[in-house]
């Protein structure tokens, strides 16, 4: 029987890539005021301390997952994609994951880790299994072509996205030319949400 959860995973991997949402400033806490003795010098105050910001986060992706369907195991071993994103613009999106063994239904949950990349500028991302992150199949056998959504959990990155936090939604479409063996597909993705990051 064939399983589309791949198709998920392979959603899911690109899914990966992308990232968050609305606008906000957050300067770390200043130290409380002390009251000070003319013999007590006043304490300097903090320099250097970290700023956090809140960024609307919006992006589309397009590219190739490579799969291996093996019975009721879905592996997917590549994903990788390039677009643009509204924090630092072109981009490459890459990443990876797996379905569950033994699911029979059209629809199964998908879990992966993923990354956009663009110059000195990245986010990494990872989807845990769950029913929220599905992938669904036209069909079970032949050509089919996979929908998939679900949320992407920021885990960090560098330049314009460093030490990225937040969750992302993505939604997108993985086309199949069949559904066991090793395949591949095109796929496109689109990613909006709200991230926090550090300057």
């Amino acid at each position: 029987m064939v399983n589309k959860p791949f198709l998920t995973s392979k959603f899911r991997a690109l899914a990966v890539l992308a990232a968050l949402a609305t606008v906000g400033l957050f300067a770390s806490p200043a130290f409380p005021a002390a009251a000070v003795s003319a013999k007590t010098p006043a304490r300097p105050a903090l320099s250097g301390a970290a700023m956090t910001s809140a960024v609307a986060f919006s992006g589309q992706y397009s590219g190739k997952a490579s799969l291996l369907i093996d019975n009721s195991t879905v592996t997917i071993s590549s994903i990788s994609g390039s677009g643009k994103n509204s924090l630092f613009g072109a981009s490459k999106a890459s990443g990876n994951g797996s379905a569950p063994k033994g699911s029979s239904s059209l629809c199964d949950p998908f879990g992966g880790k993923g990354s956009i990349t663009g110059g000195a500028n990245k986010i990494t991302f990872v989807v845990i299994k769950s029913g929220s992150q599905q992938g669904c199949s036209s069909g079970e056998s032949g050509a089919v072509t996979i929908t998939f959504h679900g949320v992407a959990k920021a885990s960090g990155g560098s330049g314009k996205g460093n030490g990225a936090t937040g969750s992302l939604k993505f939604k997108g479409t993985l086309h199949l030319g069949g559904t066991s063996g090793t395949q591949s597909g095109n796929f496109t993705v689109s990613l909006s949400g709200k991230l926090t990051v550090k300057s």
